[in-house]
């Protein structure tokens, strides 16, 4: 007897989809609700059974990888695939601007244990990014250099930086994006310098070291001419 092929319905496939995305956009809610992310709590919030949430995601972690997919797929809109700083700082704009787009959500994930599960699981990623570009942007440079350096590029490019921009200095996407473009760029060109590397068009100029070589202000030539014209006396010695 011949077994009975595999049926796929497209329609049941597609009610399928709609089923998942109504189950994570509960997640979304219960999240901006500064709910606890429970079974219960989202099959309730997204108007399905339980059991309908454990079909689509049998383990918590499947839920919570699905509430950044669906994050990264509705406002972020990247996927960690940057190499070079111009790569970087493009993603970085890009992110920023759906965390506005999606700031009560973010700010949840930001101050909930639960939100620091979700956004941990993604941290492997998100550090091989970081690595990468500095890889490539100082190859010369000592490992200690290149970690640290990969650390701040973290520290700047987060969420958390965004959000600090954006409740203490009333800034919004595009303003918080172009501090945290020029801070990257000045760390890099900086690094550079140090190590070797190929500097970015982009990136600062850097500044003379030497003061002789730098403009003085209008201050600074009055004073100047002031102190050659009235040269001090010399002290006597005793």
């Amino acid at each position: 007897m011949k077994a009975r092929a595999a049926y796929h319905s497209p329609l049941r496939k597609e009610q399928a989809a709609a089923t998942r995305a109504r189950i994570l956009e509960g997640c979304v809610t219960i999240m901006e609700e500064g709910g606890d992310l429970t079974y219960a709590a989202v099959a309730a919030a997204a108007g399905v059974q339980e059991r309908t949430v454990y079909r689509h995601f049998p383990a918590r972690t499947d839920l919570q990888a699905g509430l950044w997919s669906w994050i990264l797929e509705h406002l972020t809109h990247v996927d960690f695939s940057a190499r070079t700083t111009d790569e970087l700082v493009s993603d970085m704009r890009r992110s920023f601007a759906g965390f506005d787009a999606g700031a009560p959500v973010i700010q949840a994930m930001l101050h909930s244990p639960q939100g620091l599960e979700v956004r941990l699981r993604q941290q492997a990623q998100r550090r091989t990014m970081f690595e990468a570009t500095v890889a490539s942007a100082i190859p010369d440079a000592p490992p200690d250099a290149q970690r640290a350096a990969a650390g701040a590029l973290q520290v700047l490019y987060s969420a958390p930086s965004w959000e600090l921009l954006r409740s203490f200095w009333g800034m919004d996407a595009t303003e918080a994006a172009g501090v945290i473009e020029l801070a990257i760029r000045s760390m890099v060109a900086g690094l550079q310098l140090r190590f070797g590397g190929e500097i970015s068009d982009r990136a600062p100029p850097p500044a003379s070291s030497s003061p002789a070589a730098r403009p003085r202000t209008k201050h600074q030539s009055a004073a100047r001419e002031s102190t050659n014209a009235h040269p001090k006396s010399p002290r006597r010695q005793p």
